[in-house]
């Protein structure tokens, strides 16, 4: 899909959206829908008691009960929770189910300011500047968030990424980006009071969910939203400076 190259956004001399087009997982099957890019963002580190409890070897298991992390599916080899294995499983099936092309920032191959110095690379992007250009170039941006993940700053994550797209309450600039294409979804039993105030301080919905069928059937309506809005009354992906 051709019109994302915007110049703000760019590593090593290209556009962010050819390294996005690139790596992005396309669906297993041919859609018509498969150019629909869907950024997915939420916490990549699951909560394990053995960080804070001595003891956490007596409990049953060290993991909180959650709608999407299972242990048993998402503990890797060295006994370490990862959320971002959950989340990359609602990817996986976002794509099958919807055509779309979900990814995770970490399936596209622009390295970090970490990662950059571990494979001595000279040019990188700050964590907080892939996802605004991620965010930018996807035609809906989903933020995922669950009890089961460390959301130490998510609510200011998550308002750093709005706020650079001007879509904070009262600010005079015009939006960089429409806030129908931005979702916030949560787990029942999810508690912020940054992510609770989201809808007031910069207009973007937060949807619980009660697991991940729920969520799928969900984020399936939304997409459709945003799709349905795009047809009928056409809106920009993202509004440049040049334009």
């Amino acid at each position: 899909m051709n019109g994302r190259d915007y110049d703000e956004f760019r590593y090593d001399g290209r556009p962010v959206f050819e390294y996005v087009r690139r790596d992005a997982p396309t669906p297993d099957r041919d859609r018509l829908d498969e150019d629909f890019f869907v950024y997915v963002m939420g916490p990549y580190t699951a909560f394990d008691a053995t960080y804070v409890f001595d003891d956490a070897e007596k409990l049953r298991t060290s993991f909180i009960d959650d709608p999407l992390f299972d242990p048993d599916r998402h503990v890797t080899g060295d006994e370490t929770g990862t959320m971002e294995a959950a989340l990359r499983d609602v990817c996986e099936e976002m794509r099958e189910l919807f055509g779309v092309r979900a990814f995770l920032a970490t399936d596209i191959d622009v390295p970090t300011r970490r990662e950059a110095e571990e494979r001595d690379l000279d040019n990188y992007l700050s964590v907080l500047d892939q996802s605004v250009a991620f965010a930018a170039v996807s035609d809906a941006v989903v933020f995922v968030f669950t009890q089961a993940g460390l959301t130490t700053g998510a609510g200011s994550e998550v308002g750093a990424i709005l706020s650079e797209f001007n879509l904070r309450t009262g600010n005079p600039e015009p939006d960089r980006k429409p806030r129908e294409r931005f979702r916030v979804f949560r787990g029942e039993s999810f508690g912020s009071a940054s992510i609770d105030e989201l809808p007031y301080t910069y207009g973007v919905d937060a949807i619980e969910f009660e697991d991940e069928a729920d969520l799928l059937a969900k984020t399936r309506q939304f997409l459709a939203n945003v799709e349905r809005t795009a047809r009928d009354r056409p809106f920009p992906v993202y509004t440049s400076y040049e334009a």
